[in-house]
């Protein structure tokens, strides 16, 4: 029924019982309507199919508002305001690689982790001469060159050889060769930021709120609105310093404002920074961007990335015959989503575990989850992150037994 407070419809219950007392107005209230008579098969197969009506009748009025709209009706309503659903986007790092002075590495070369996510090379890397036989490498150890001397090459243009946020690095991690040759003795990659999967319905439903509520501009929620739209962006969190001394807690200098930005690539981010903060306010953090204006003058702006807090995850499972051959790697793609979900100042549940594996693996009949932030230090805990803090799995921080 639609009337002025709005569309309400009758469930399957409710439809029976109707078609119940229609079925006896027309036939006499001796006919039979229980759950095996004929009549009562006929009823419940129609009121089957009109109950399919009514929830897709629902469907389409609910489509009309962002709050209840999903899917291809929401990206419509998004363009009526002149968004569009972010594409799912590859992440960007840096790689490092040791081996025999003078080799070149190749664009298209393959590495990956120790979770076997693949990372590929975008250009070519000349290893350059160190002028050293050998090398310490810390957490690692020696390594050294069977002939001539060890040189290095470092390229920020390692991508992810797929598309999603579980392909992103905070930090250094040993990247091991996927056809290893004998000129290359070690590498590591750092840093890779930007992956992102194609932007969730609720993501959208934010961005087209804040787009209602405030254009970009000078004001904060502008910057925070012109931030957002930068694909792979989850949250935004401004710190601004109005006095005129600076502030060692958040290091941020006096009239300045501290970006900490989730997700998204570097120069995106400071592009639209540098088009939603007004002229004249100083921008604060580690990570450095020159922007030119339309006059060809170069600006410095800055910002940072919120800082990832490595988290230790230990399961152990009594599993039946139902497991699935590849049921770890199903729990470790759950434990890595989970994490990537949780954004900045919130609160990592333990609990949370419980609910994804029972719900997606099958086979487990008990399961015991413990984390922490170390490996020796895991308990049946949440884990709180601080403001400016993000969660991701650590490097072989997955222990599954």
């Amino acid at each position: 029924m639609l009337d002025e407070k709005g569309f309400t419809r009758p469930n399957y219950d409710e439809i029976v019982d109707d078609l119940c007392l229609k079925w006896r107005e027309l036939f006499g209230e001796t006919a039979q309507t229980h759950t095996r008579s004929v009549g009562g098969i006929i009823i419940r197969i129609l009121a089957f199919c009109l109950n399919q009506i009514y929830m897709l009748a629902e469907k389409v009025y609910n489509s009309q508002f962002v709050d209840s709209a999903s899917g291809a009706t929401l990206d419509q309503l998004a363009a009526n305001v002149g968004l569009h659903r972010l594409p799912a986007q590859v992440g960007i790092g840096t790689i490092t690689i040791y081996g025999k002075a003078g080799y070149t590495v190749s664009s298209g070369t393959l590495f990956k982790t120790k979770d076997d996510l693949m990372y590929v090379t975008t250009e070519d890397i000349t290893l350059e001469d160190s002028g050293e036989k050998s090398m310490s490498i810390p957490g690692y150890g020696t390594i050294s060159a069977n002939e001539g001397n060890l040189g290095t090459g470092v390229s920020h243009l390692l991508y992810a050889d797929k598309l999603g946020a579980d392909y992103n690095k905070s930090g250094e991690y040993t990247a091991e060769q996927v056809t290893p040759v004998e000129q290359i003795l070690y590498a590591t990659l750092t840093d890779v930021i930007g992956g992102t999967g194609i932007e969730t319905d609720d993501n959208l439903r934010n961005r087209i709120t804040l787009a209602n509520n405030m254009d970009s501009s000078s004001p904060y929620n502008g910057v925070i609105t012109a931030i957002r739209k930068v694909n792979g962006v989850k949250t935004v969190k401004i710190i601004s310093n109005d006095t005129m001394e600076n502030d060692p807690k958040t290091n941020t200098p006096a009239k300045a404002i501290h970006i900490y930005v989730n997700g998204g690539y570097k120069d995106d981010i400071a592009e639209a920074i540098f088009k939603s903060v007004a002229a004249g306010i100083n921008t604060a953090g580690q990570q450095v961007t020159k922007v030119t204006d339309i006059a060809g003058i170069n600006h410095v702006i800055k910002f940072d990335f919120p800082t990832n807090k490595g988290i230790y995850v230990d399961i152990h499972l009594e599993k039946n015959s139902m497991y699935p051959s590849d049921g770890d790697n199903q729990i470790l793609n759950i434990v890595k989503q989970y994490l990537n979900s949780v954004d900045m100042g919130e609160v990592v549940r333990y609990t949370k575990f419980y609910q994804l594996i029972y719900s997606n693996v099958k086979g487990v009949d008990v399961a015991d989850i413990k984390i922490g932030l170390s490996k020796e230090e895991v308990k049946a805990q949440d884990i709180v992150l601080s403001t400016l803090e993000t969660a991701a799995l650590a490097d072989g921080g997955l222990t599954i037994s």
